[in-house]
């Protein structure tokens, strides 16, 4: 138990250390700007993935044409539900990491 402590407690006066020198300022600056990066590359993925699927919708939508009226709704009813979800995950992830 102490021993969790002792290391604990290590760690914590090595972040506060980090974090207060000039090199620690430095790599939290390089980290925000890391963040920034991967939530903006993110939020592209996440569009691009929209984008991918609406057009997939409009592909199948021309190569169902031949099959029954039950078979096209089905296909096209899990198509839409797919980019109602993308939506969504866009929508939420935008939210979530401002």
């Amino acid at each position: 138990m102490k021993t969790k402590i002792l290391v604990l407690a290590v760690i914590a006066a090595a972040v506060v250390l980090a974090l207060s020198t000039d090199k620690g300022k430095e790599m939290s600056g390089e980290w925000a700007e890391d963040a920034k990066k991967l939530k903006k590359k993110l939020k592209k993925l996440a569009g691009e993935a929209g984008d991918q699927l609406g057009d997939l919708k409009g592909t199948i939508a021309k190569q169902i044409e031949g099959l029954s009226t039950d078979a096209r709704e089905r296909i096209m009813s899990i198509l839409e539900e797919g980019t109602s979800k993308a939506k969504d995950a866009k929508s939420k992830l935008a939210k979530e990491v401002g």
